[in-house]
């Protein structure tokens, strides 16, 4: 019940903020622009905001072209201009357009480095009041400036905005969206974000010529909508799992100096608690997996079930590191990103409201955090068999 007020309260406001929406007259597809994706960075003037946004080129979204096709030009376009805030920047690119903003079909809004230090305040403030958005847009942070990511090749897709919204769907890491980090900051915890790299990348297709290329980094942790820090690609994978969010993992552990195998998770999920010891509360993370072994190389133990055994140790024991120092981290820079202060509301109501004010302070010094990995190992890769007498 407090999971579900607690939402009521972050979405009732955005009715009334964007209740002149449901009042606007109808108006033709083709008199609007319907934007794709956002990129937020600093303006170059201090306390500026420089907005971009991608939308597509309906004169060259033609029924005959080809998915990916370059022939007449890209099938999209990319508007920059800034201002004081994410509004007014908006605003002048309007001028500028023939046809009117939508961003119901806003799937990706891609925040620079230095923007996301500052805090996200005025572009949630926007987003909120926007009539148009769709608050399960998801939100990326990127290594730079969002403009690198903007230029992306879009590959097997036909704009960088799909290629966002692809990493979202398929929870390479974690997918975040607007809502998330509304109903996070609302209870004073945090969140985390996919964090993208950016780079070249020699492309086949164009004969071996570099290319900008964006790919998955890590995470990057917020609290109060402002940038604490960034995580690799290990421990966020295990911060995904935590969330439920991940899809399939691939992990490589060795044992006995010469084993080594290589374990693709089919099955994953988590289970978290809390219960309150001297005072203090003691969460417990459970992760719990199957996996089957895809590659495997065996050590001195060349017993098919010692090697079984040996394998499913070392990897909950990584497992149990990559998370442990994602909690660390969060825990360092005072950063909820799991979101344990709701887990605390909802069995302990009248303590969390003790805490509730300066949770970022007690989530750091107070909480004890336990991890408990249970993967198992299905589809060996060979008969399983007791050692010979």
């Amino acid at each position: 019940m407090r999971a579900l007020v607690l939402l009521l309260l972050v979405i009732t406001p955005l009715f009334t903020l964007a209740g002149c929406g449901f009042m606007m007259t109808k108006v033709e597809i083709n008199e609007q622009t319907f934007v794709f994706a956002m990129y937020i960075d600093k303006g170059k003037q201090p306390n500026t905001v420089e907005v971009t946004i991608s939308a597509p080129l309906p004169n060259r979204l033609t029924s005959g072209s080809q998915a990916g096709g370059q022939a007449s030009g890209d099938p999209y376009a990319m508007v920059t201009k800034s201002s004081v805030t994410v509004q007014d920047a908006l605003s002048l690119i309007q001028r500028d357009l023939t046809r009117r903003f939508d961003f119901s079909h806003t799937r990706a809004v891609v925040v620079g480095h230095r923007y996301a230090e500052d805090g996200l305040h005025d572009l949630m403030d926007w987003f909120q009041r926007e009539p148009t958005t769709d608050l399960d847009t998801y939100l990326f942070v990127a290594p730079g400036k969002a403009t690198q990511v903007a230029s992306l090749t879009p590959g097997f897709e036909q704009m960088p905005s799909e290629v966002l919204a692809r990493i979202g769907d398929q929870h390479n890491v974690i997918g975040t969206t607007f809502l998330d980090c509304l109903v996070a900051a609302s209870a004073n915890q945090g969140y985390a974000l996919t964090y993208l790299s950016a780079g070249m990348k020699p492309m086949i297709a164009d004969q071996g010529k570099p290319e900008p290329w964006v790919g998955v980094h890590g995470t990057a942790l917020f609290q109060d909508h402002r940038l604490r820090t960034t995580l690799p690609l290990e421990p966020s994978l295990t911060i995904s799992w935590a969330e439920n969010q991940l899809r399939g993992s691939l992990y490589t552990v060795s044992w006995d100096k010469s084993g080594k195998a290589s374990v693709y998770l089919i099955q994953n999920r988590a289970k978290k608690s809390v219960r309150l010891v001297d005072g203090r509360p003691v969460f417990t993370i459970k992760l719990k997996g199957i996996g089957d072994v895809i590659f495997k190389r065996n050590g001195i133990q060349t017993d098919s079930l010692s090697a079984k055994y040996a394998i499913e140790r070392e990897l909950n024991e990584v497992i149990k590191e990559h998370l442990a120092t994602a909690i660390r981290t969060s825990q360092r820079e005072r950063a909820d990103i799991l979101q344990l202060g709701m887990l605390l509301d909802w069995n302990y109501p009248d303590y969390w409201e003790k805490v509730r004010s300066n949770w970022s302070q007690a989530y750091a010094n107070e909480a004890v955090i336990e991890i408990v990995a249970d993967v198992k190992v299905r589809n060996f890769g060979s008969v399983l068999k007791s050692k010979p007498e």
